[in-house]
């Protein structure tokens, strides 16, 4: 897989996180996966081609924004 594909995917996995935060850290980090999850899901039904190293990526995009989050001294 492409460098520029993981990057993709790991900025996707933030920026789901951050539009989801303002309804709580769960959500944060939940949406991203759900989504994720869904996107390989159809295209898996659609083109026959998922690839669990994008839901990897994107997880570890989530997981970094909502870590950093946490890890705030103010909270938003």
């Amino acid at each position: 897989m492409a460098r520029n594909t993981r990057m993709i995917h790991f900025f996707a996995g933030m920026a789901c996180s951050a539009m989801a935060s303002p309804f709580g850290i769960v959500a944060a980090a939940l949406a991203p996966v759900v989504l994720g999850f869904a996107k390989e899901m159809y295209f898996h039904f659609t083109r026959r081609g998922a690839d669990a190293e994008n839901l990897a990526w994107v997880i570890a995009g989530s997981a970094t924004f909502v870590l950093g989050l946490r890890l705030m001294p103010f909270r938003l």
